[in-house]
């Protein structure tokens, strides 16, 4: 099966924004990107984001803007694929282009805040603090309206998010990815394989077998298309599910690793340390001063 090279929203050459909402058991878009911008609020569901050469976690109420041409994909949490767990995962996502905002208006002033802000999306970007609260409310207001109401909200957040400082950005400032539509179907591929498969032991030699390649082309392959080692992305996975075990009280730090792929407590607190800034127990800790406060 193929990967989808590009999920366009059908407003290409339209002078409009497109609304598409996903109501599903688990996020299952493929590895992607598109010709348009996407703003999207994650109002159900949680797991992993990759996003160029990013990859971390996202949890119900994020909000993100991808820019156009930037791949990338989220996968749920292991609970979302069980039927007995009845979970479901709820997206909104607004798509545009920057030739219909340019359509509106010839302000200068507006261009260039609207130039710079494109310009931030195109290594993605997470809003959050008072903005998130802000964003947030300003969408679900866009979602329930149509016509002039809707376009005027959605200028009001376009205008929220290009004077705001409340982001983060996603992929690297060295990230540059031209995928083809080999490139994609490979990626998509591999990024299946290693998130419903990085519990357990990865050799590199099975993962290159893949992408039908030699281990050392597919390291160059991998390298040069992510910006990352491939041990090193494997290990970022197993680290992000590392913290979201830590969430859990009751969860035995030194146990944890052997669900996350890791077989050496010492390497993956070492592993933990270097990804994360901080140790196992420090993480902890800050969740718990984060549900106090």
């Amino acid at each position: 099966m193929k990967a989808s090279l590009l999920v366009d929203a059908p407003i290409l050459d339209k002078k409009r924004i497109w609304i598409k909402k996903v109501y599903k058991p688990f996020f299952d878009h493929e590895f992607h990107f598109h010709k348009t911008y996407e703003f999207s609020w994650i109002a159900e569901g949680s797991g992993k984001m990759i996003a160029g050469d990013y990859l971390g976690q996202f949890e119900k109420g994020e909000l993100f803007m991808l820019g156009l041409g930037l791949p990338h994909i989220l996968r749920c949490d292991p609970q979302y694929y069980i039927p007995k767990q009845k979970k479901y995962t709820k997206a909104y996502s607004i798509y545009f282009t920057g030739e219909y905002i340019s359509s509106i208006t010839d302000d200068p002033d507006l261009l260039a805040a609207l130039g710079t802000l494109l310009q931030r999306s195109e290594r993605g970007f997470r809003i959050h603090g008072e903005t998130k609260k802000t964003a947030t409310a300003i969408t679900k207001k866009i979602i329930e309206t149509d016509g002039f109401e809707r376009l005027g909200l959605f200028l009001q957040l376009l205008h929220l998010l290009s004077h705001t400082a409340d982001y983060t950005l996603l992929a690297s400032p060295g990230y540059k990815l031209q995928p083809s539509q080999n490139d994609m179907n490979r990626f998509k591929e591999v990024y299946d394989y290693l998130f419903k498969n990085f519990q357990h032991q990865i050799t590199l030699a099975e993962v290159a077998g893949i992408c039908s390649m030699t281990t050392n082309a597919f390291c160059r392959f991998f390298k040069l298309k992510t910006q990352k080692t491939f041990v090193r992305f494997l290990t970022e996975i197993r680290i992000g599910h590392a913290c979201k075990l830590l969430q859990d009280q009751n969860q035995n730090i030194k146990n944890l690793c052997y669900e996350c792929g890791f077989n050496n407590p010492v390497f993956f607190f070492r592993s933990f340390k270097k990804i994360t800034g901080k140790t196992p127990m420090e993480y902890r800790k800050g969740i718990v001063y984060l549900d106090e406060s």
